[in-house]
């Protein structure tokens, strides 16, 4: 019992901090367009749906857990993704008022 709790905070925290690696090297990877980056938010991107399968399988999840897992792994993929985009349109919105000497929002 003991084990499985230390395990299942471990990898708790691994799930939280490889997402977090994979958000930032995914941002910085598109910012500066640097393939290695880009292969180093996919990697952690791996490490991130290891780390779900083996919370899976030290907890014993089964049923409806399993697909909360699967939407978790896939959330995390999409995510960034998505919030990057908006960022480049937010963005370059913004930049298209100032060039054309309109009000830029926010500033």
């Amino acid at each position: 019992m003991i084990h499985t709790l230390a395990w299942a905070t471990m990898l708790g925290g691994a799930i939280v901090v490889l997402g977090a690696g994979y958000a930032l090297c995914h941002a910085l990877g598109s910012l500066r367009r640097s393939r290695p980056m880009i292969l180093a938010s996919l990697m952690c991107y791996v490490g991130l749906a290891v780390a779900v399968l083996a919370l899976t399988l030290v907890l014993g999840l089964s049923g409806w857990w399993l697909g909360l897992s699967g939407t978790l792994l896939v959330g995390y993929f999409v995510a960034p993704r998505f919030i990057w985009r908006l960022s480049v349109a937010v963005h370059s919105d913004e930049r298209s008022a100032a060039t054309e000497g309109g009000p830029v929002h926010g500033s």
